[in-house]
């Protein structure tokens, strides 16, 4: 009834960034060369008594008893060096002037787990679920942290034979959930990190001297871990010898305490500390459907559909706080800007959706035509907006499958609607003329489109393209643009090896597949020149989406792949 299991697992990467700028160009005229060393190295434990009980002819139970110890460091080498001595020679002897530091993490998890799940004749279950963790990113009043989940399944297909008498209908399962998960911030938030550099600065009499700096990151010791409530229903079918499938999921998903930074007054000392600062509700639907698609001949085309959408919404937020700045537009060019964008970024806003962008927004009148000033340039209002909301408003994928004897063909057909991005890339490109949708005579005067003046009349009065276009895109919702697309996620064509073939061989089984990934896109809404990809983000994996700051575009991918079994 008892089994022991134990599991240990290595994760470990090495990555190195190399940035260099000769000498003489504009933005760097003496020259830079970086260099970044990253180490990371992940362990996971996990440590399973399993058992497995039937204790009536109708009753069981099974579960897990656990232990789960997880640990990951990472290190980080910068050595960064200006003024080049030897031109397009990089090598950090051939710079005069050095800056290197380093940096060490530490993040530990351990938790404990009880499993149970009670059976009723094959058609009733219920399962009961506790883990508890401690973590090291927070102090030792708030470190531990309880979180149960139970689920009930019913299996009527199973519990009345009825259903099935027909062949239309092989299983028909309901489900209901309720689910509780936590989350935790990155290390360091709790305490005020004090920062040490040595030779600093050198006086005139050769004296070195050592600093000691406080960091503009405010620690806070109450900080505490965020919660995940959920509840789901959901229902499985098939139907019609398994030819046609469902797998329907609606859930509701409650997240407080959510951990955000809060920017602080520089008079304070500090530029931001963590909080948990946001409630937020998500709902949601999540559809499947699969169909063998009854085709005459010996090929078979298999073929599935599914459908997400998820609505979020803040709650609330910090009492007194009318926003909370989740990330900020960091990349932006100075000497390109109209105004000031510092402050434009994703935000929590209690009823609006998690994420949406805040920034500068061109006026416009009741008709959504632009205003015009007296130059006839868009006029930016005074007050800051919500400009755009990176959300999609739902995602659909179409996956289909051939197959004729050993050959296997497949693809997947990917489409979502809306989701905002705010893409510094696209807003430079057609500031400076450097796409086909901006390919004018930017000599000649121009009279901006879909404008009126500030009496309501429609606009009149030439402007200079070569300002008017850093006017009109260098702005907070000039950047914003829809992120619909259409794409080609995936295709593959593969290849078993008959049986026959391989009788006399020490395999069992010979497969061959050929793969590509992100073979076409096509995004409707962005200027067409482009050929600019929505899917690129610069924030990587965090609070926010919809970010492009000179992000390097997405690119295609192929493989092969020559699986063996023995």
């Amino acid at each position: 009834n008892f089994s022991l299991l134990y599991r240990l697992s290595l994760d470990n990467y090495d990555q190195r960034n190399t940035r260099f700028i000769n000498k003489g160009g504009p933005r760097q005229p003496d020259g830079e060369l970086t260099t970044v060393n990253t180490t990371n190295f992940l362990t996971d434990q996990i440590l399973n008594l399993v058992y497995n009980f039937r204790l009536s002819p109708d009753l069981t139970v099974d579960g897990i008893l656990g232990v789960n110890l997880r640990a990951e460091t990472q290190r980080v080498t910068v050595a960064n060096s200006e003024q080049q001595f030897v031109y397009n020679l990089f090598n950090h002897q051939n710079f005069i002037q050095h800056n290197n530091f380093s940096f060490l993490t530490e993040e530990r998890t351990n938790g404990v787990y009880l499993t149970g799940t009670f059976g009723y004749k094959d058609f009733l279950y219920l399962n009961l679920q506790g883990r508890n963790d401690w973590t090291s990113t927070l102090e030792q009043d708030n470190r531990s942290v309880f979180y149960p989940s139970a689920s009930l399944s019913f299996v009527a297909s199973d519990a009345i034979p009825s259903i099935t008498n027909s062949n239309m209908v092989n299983l028909l399962k309901f489900r209901f959930g309720y689910g509780t998960s936590a989350g935790y911030p990155d290390p360091y938030r709790t305490r005020s990190v004090l920062g040490s550099e040595t030779n600093s600065f050198v006086t005139a009499n050769g004296v070195v001297l050592n600093t000691n700096t406080v960091d503009n990151f405010l620690g806070n010791p109450d900080l505490e871990h965020e919660l995940i409530e959920e509840f789901e229903f959901g229902l499985e079918g098939r139907f019609f010898q398994g030819r046609f499938g469902v797998d329907l999921s609606l859930y509701n998903k409650q997240s407080t305490d959510l951990i955000v930074d809060l920017p602080l007054d520089p008079a304070t000392g500090f530029l931001a500390t963590a909080v948990n600062a946001a409630d937020v509700v998500n709902r949601g639907i999540e559809l499947a459907l699969d169909l063998a698609v009854p085709i005459p001949g010996p090929v078979r085309w298999d073929a599935r559909w599914n459908f997400t959408r998820n609505i979020s919404e803040v709650n609330s937020i910090l009492e007194g706080i009318e926003r909370v700045q989740i990330d900020a537009a960091a990349f932006i060019e100075g000497a390109e800007t109209q105004g000031t964008l510092g402050d434009v970024g994703a935000y929590a806003i209690p009823g609006e959706q998690y994420g949406v962008f805040f920034g500068e927004q061109l006026l416009k009148d009741d008709q959504g035509r632009f205003i015009v000033d007296q130059e006839g340039s868009y006029q930016i209002g005074s007050d800051f907006a919500v400009i755009g909301d990176p959300n999609p408003d739902y995602q659909m994928n179409l996956f289909n499958t051939f197959s004729w004897k050993g050959l296997s063909l497949g693809f997947q057909f990917q489409y979502v609607k809306g989701g905002d991005i705010y893409s510094s890339t696209a807003a430079a490109l057609l500031a400076r003329g450097n796409s086909t949708d901006s390919d004018i005579d930017r000599n000649l005067p121009r009279i901006l489109p879909n404008a009126v003046k500030g009496d309501g009349t429609e606009n009149d009065i030439q402007v200079y393209i070569g300002d008017e276009a850093f006017n009109s895109f260098f702005n907070g919702e000039g950047f914003v643009f829809d992120g619909t697309v259409l794409r080609l996620r995936q295709a593959s064509l593969s290849y078993a090896m008959p049986q026959g073939i391989l009788e006399n061989t020490p395999f069992g089984a010979m497969n061959i597949t050929l793969s590509g990934e992100n073979l076409w896109f096509n995004a409707p809404n962005t200027p067409e020149g482009l050929n600019f990809d929505p899917e690129i983000s610069s924030t990587g994996v965090g609070n926010s989406r919809g970010f492009d700051f000179r992000t390097a575009p997405t690119a295609r991918r192929y493989g092969v792949v020559l699986s063996l079994t023995f």
